[in-house]
């Protein structure tokens, strides 16, 4: 039984590092970029960071590195500790999925911000200017 609980709470602790691991992601980007972090939290879904937004490649950049420190977790770990790498990996391309209120959703709207054409007032409005 002892050894059970043990296995059971080791595999919890590294469900926590991937999660911390994801959010230092996003977390040391923002900073690289400026971009003010503002809240640090966990809820049920799992550890969250709130900041503010930015536009272009800052954005997608933060949006994208919580998945790449997973990617890079999953790589170094792979032999050493299969388990860990595959539940790395999986929060990492969970996270890059474009479902509503995900890091892949923010970063692919990042993205067709980037390249939408100007509707024709915002045209107007720059030619006015």
């Amino acid at each position: 039984m002892v050894p059970l609980l043990l296995s059971l709470m080791f595999k919890c602790v590294l469900i926590l590092l991937c999660m911390v691991t994801h959010e230092i992601g996003h977390i040391l980007v923002a900073r690289y970029y400026h971009v003010p972090v503002k809240k640090i939290g966990l809820n049920w879904m799992g550890m969250y960071i709130q900041r503010a937004r930015t536009t272009g490649w800052p954005e997608i950049s933060t949006c994208l590195a919580g998945a790449t420190m997973n990617l890079v977790l999953a790589i170094v770990f792979w032999n050493i500790l299969p388990w860990f790498a595959l539940c790395s990996l999986t929060f990492a391309w969970v996270n890059i999925l474009p479902i509503p209120h995900s890091d892949g959703q923010h970063a692919l709207e990042a993205y067709e911000a980037m390249h939408r054409t100007p509707t024709t007032p915002e045209l107007h409005r720059k030619k006015a200017a």
